[in-house]
């Protein structure tokens, strides 16, 4: 249950302003050589942005001991990028905003902290065409589909979470709960399987379980209020799409069968509607009619991962300056946020309105940012509405749709937290391997990297979900760099429709293979 902004690509954005008030980026030439690994086989360096708007770009340094300050030989730049020196100085990591390097770091107090620069993406074969279109991902939870089973001891287990998908920097850092919706407690060890699975670096913080005591049929579901137990879901009887088509088929469970649309090849913003009849739950003879509810269970298209990696690109190798801005506090988008937001738009949960226009009302609207794991949603109804009948307006093309639903809201839920008891990780060998694996949190993951974290679930029926904290930093593909465009990136913030309009043949030329490519290039540990 992400945050209801749609930051990930706003704060990006939202710096451009202030950047055009501190000075042209200042042209860093490297050419001295080193013995440390670097993802672009270039000289090492790290460029540290200073919370008081100063960069160090450094040849050569060391993490202190505790790791609370770090010494480096280079130069210093000021403000406005002319320099202020050369020589070996020694920066508290409390004053750093954001590093910037290609060098993955093996100290988790600066990985934590370092936006690695230069990755090529011909690692990624699938990727060498459409770089656009390559796996981008938060942590990824795995779980069992019967918790009766352990997943360290090799049985099934399928991808049901997805952590703070909107939180790309440090200061978007973000708590978000999602359903294990496939997942029943029934007491005893459950183990998750926590991975990294792109060219990113995770940081989590926390990764705790929420467990509601649940009796035979009922479910728990969240909203932006907190968690609700409910009855059974009931599922369509019938689903009709804008197009006519036949939609109920794929809603019927959270399953994997999801209905998807094609956007449109002139707006990405353009809508679409499902139309659902839905059987009311029984009412207890002779009280009064229960609350009720729409479940929706769906996750994201690729459409916000492309403009995502647009928008970095436009940024290119400005990015992390721009980033920086916003660990320093820069609020310049917060509006201009909302309205590209908006323009991207989630899933309205509509009711019969016969004084509105076309006859429908809004009642909520499901959003989650994230395009890997479907994510289950309650909006709550008004009272007096049965719910026999709910319309669906989404942006066509923009939601994968699993599972629609009528439920009674039985009332608020109050969950047992569950802290891990236990936390083994495992390293990719491929990036900076000599790192040692961590055994409580903050967990900092770089591609490749596992974890195992075990829970014991209290005796009984529960219902699960998992609670994760944290933030991620993209790695900048050296693709993305070809299209240095910081004007570009400004009119997608400044004016998000314009853009939604102008980009939509883009995405359309890669649609029909973008989700094969998408998974084809996630990272897979050699």
């Amino acid at each position: 249950m992400a945050s209801p902004s749609h930051r990930w690509l706003a704060a990006a954005l939202a710096t451009t302003l202030g950047v055009t008030s501190s000075g042209c980026i200042k042209r860093i030439k490297r050419s001295v050589s080193t013995q440390l690994a670097t993802v672009d086989k270039q000289a090492a360096f790290l460029k540290a942005h200073m919370r008081d708007g100063e960069v160090y770009v450094l040849r050569s340094w060391k993490v202190g001991q505790p790791p609370t300050t770090l010494t480096g030989t280079g130069e210093r730049l000021g403000a406005d990028r002319t320099s202020l020196g050369q020589g070996t100085f020694t920066l508290a990591l409390a004053d750093v905003a954001l590093f910037e390097s290609n060098v993955v770091e093996t100290s988790p107090a600066v990985a934590a902290l370092t936006i690695i620069t230069g990755i090529s993406l011909v690692v990624t074969v699938a990727c060498v065409t459409n770089p656009k279109a390559c796996f981008g991902s938060c942590p990824t939870f795995y779980a069992p589909a019967d918790a009766d089973a352990d997943a360290d001891a090799g049985a099934e287990v399928v991808l049901q979470a997805e952590g703070f998908s909107d939180s790309i920097s440090p200061a978007l850092e973000a708590t978000d709960v999602d359903a294990l919706w496939r997942t029943r407690g029934r007491g005893g060890p459950l183990v998750v399987r926590m991975t990294n699975e792109a060219y990113e670096t995770h940081v989590v913080k926390q990764a705790d379980l929420l467990a509601v005591p649940i009796t035979p049929g009922q479910r728990v579901v969240a909203d932006g209020a907190g968690l609700w137990r409910t009855g059974a879901v009931h599922v369509a009887r019938a689903c009709v799409d804008s197009d006519g088509a036949d939609c109920a088929p794929a809603l019927t469970a959270v399953d994997g069968r999801e209905r998807l649309s094609l956007t449109d090849p002139r707006d990405l913003a353009t809508r679409e509607t499902l139309t659902l009849e839905l059987p009311a739950p029984m009412a207890a003879a002779g009280g009064p009619a229960p609350a009720r509810g729409v479940v929706v269970a769906a996750r994201q298209s690729l459409v916000t991962t492309f403009l995502m990696y647009q928008g970095l690109a436009y940024l290119g190798r400005a990015a992390g300056g721009w980033l920086a801005l916003l660990e320093r506090g820069d609020q310049t988008a917060a509006g201009n946020g909302a309205r590209l937001r908006a323009a991207l738009g989630g899933i309205e949960v509509q009711v019969p309105a016969p004084d509105q226009p076309d006859g429908w009302r809004t009642v909520g609207e499901v959003y989650e940012t994230g395009p890997l794991a479907t994510d289950v949603h309650l909006i709550r109804l008004p009272a007096g509405v049965d719910g026999a009948r709910v319309r669906l307006r989404l942006p066509r093309g923009g939601w994968r749709i699993d599972h629609v639903g009528l439920v009674d809201v039985l009332g608020q839920a109050t969950p047992v937290r569950l802290r891990p008891q236990r936390v083994v990780g495992s390293i990719s060998p491929t990036f900076a391997p000599t790192r040692a694996p961590a055994t409580g949190f903050p967990l900092v993951t770089q591609p490749g990297d596992e974890y195992l974290l075990t829970y014991q679930v209290p005796a009984g029926e529960h219902a699960l979900l998992l609670e994760s904290r944290g933030y991620y930093l993209e790695w900048m593909r050296t693709e993305w760099l070809r299209e240095h465009a910081p004007l570009q990136a400004l009119r997608m913030l400044a004016d998000p429709e314009r853009a939604l309009r102008e980009l939509a043949p883009a995405f359309k030329a890669i649609e029909p293979e973008a989700e094969a490519m998408f998974w084809r290039s996630r990272y897979a540990r050699p």
